[in-house]
């Protein structure tokens, strides 16, 4: 236990003080956020905001990791960090197509899911060569699920799915930064009680770390984390969970992503085929804003709805 709390206070503080020289030389070298046209007025604001942020507490992540456990004995880890890397390599990617371009429009829809699909392919296929599999009974295990092919399938969708959920859902200050920390530590929590401590220090240096991004991006931004950060968080989650063992809970575990993406895609399915908005903007968080609630309040109310998530995937 003292080893744990000690790596999520020592996680918080490294990240810390690895995000001012980031942040100032975002700032020294004019790296800001390009506000999407469709984003609600109050937004306009945050224009020229620095960007790629989540570089400080990805490389707290990555280095307590190779620190702590022992990726030789532990390899499933070291995929883990790899496809981490592999996920903001491609946010990286994103954010500065956006910064060169001037405009929100980075790489395309299918560039993005292209190269996340063969990075979450490389990991579902790795831990399957590991011995991975479902651990599943009953009507599950006589469907098929315990075939290697749909286990590395529900790996690459859940990977992919929550890459991009934690990406739509990093929208306003600290919204992502606050549900991602509580996501980890829920996971830590759950890796303890399925006696896999290397999970559980993972998941609080991770927590820790990306908790400290919230002194620059609440409640108001100095900096934004970036695609860079959003979809390595998600990417981060999945594959943990699936280490763990813990994959069915993390719907739970991340249940205002799954809100957040099914947000967007009842909308556009309903647009598409009713020509009518469900919501008045998508993702969720949006509408709150244009209901007239303060983004500080809108996120301090989803930072309640992920412990809750967070306390009911422990509880079951």
């Amino acid at each position: 236990m003292i080893s744990q709390i000690f790596t999520f206070f020592s996680a918080a503080i490294i990240s810390l003080a690895l995000t001012f020289p980031v942040v100032w030389l975002l700032k020294f070298f004019k790296l800001g956020q390009t506000v999407l046209a469709a984003a609600p007025a109050a937004h306009g604001e945050k224009a020229g905001t620095s960007t790629m942020g989540g570089l400080g507490f990805l490389i707290t992540i990555i280095a307590f990791s190779l620190i702590l456990i022992d990726v030789e004995l532990h390899p499933a880890y070291l995929a883990l960090i790899l496809l981490i890397a592999a996920y903001a390599g491609i946010g990286l990617a994103d954010d500065l197509l956006k910064i060169a371009r001037r405009q929100n429009l980075g790489l395309t829809f299918w560039e993005k899911i292209v190269l996340q699909v063969l990075a979450a392919g490389a990991f579902a296929v790795y831990l399957t060569f590991l011995g991975y599999n479902l651990s599943l009974y009953g009507i599950l295990a006589k469907l098929g699920f315990t075939n290697p092919f749909l286990y590395q399938l529900l790996v690459v969708v859940f990977v992919v799915g929550f890459g991009n959920a934690t990406n739509l859902t990093d929208g306003l200050n600290g919204l992502l930064a606050g549900t991602g920390s509580i996501a980890f530590i829920a996971l830590a929590v759950l890796a303890s009680g399925a006696l896999m401590p290397n999970g559980a220090l993972f998941a609080l240096a991770a927590a820790g770390a990306i908790l400290a991004f919230l002194y620059f991006n609440f409640p108001r931004a100095q900096v934004f984390m970036g695609d860079v950060g959003s979809l390595a968080i998600g990417a981060g989650l999945a594959g943990l969970a699936f280490i763990i063992h813990q994959e069915l809970r993390l719907v739970v575990v991340g249940g205002v992503f799954v809100i957040e993406a099914l947000s967007v895609i009842l909308q556009v399915t309903s647009y598409k085929f009713f020509k009518r908005r469900i919501f008045k903007m998508t993702p969720l968080h949006h509408t709150f804003e244009l209901m007239g609630i303060r983004e500080t309040w809108v996120v301090v109310g989803f930072w309640i709805v992920g412990l809750i998530f967070g306390g009911l995937a422990i509880w079951i």
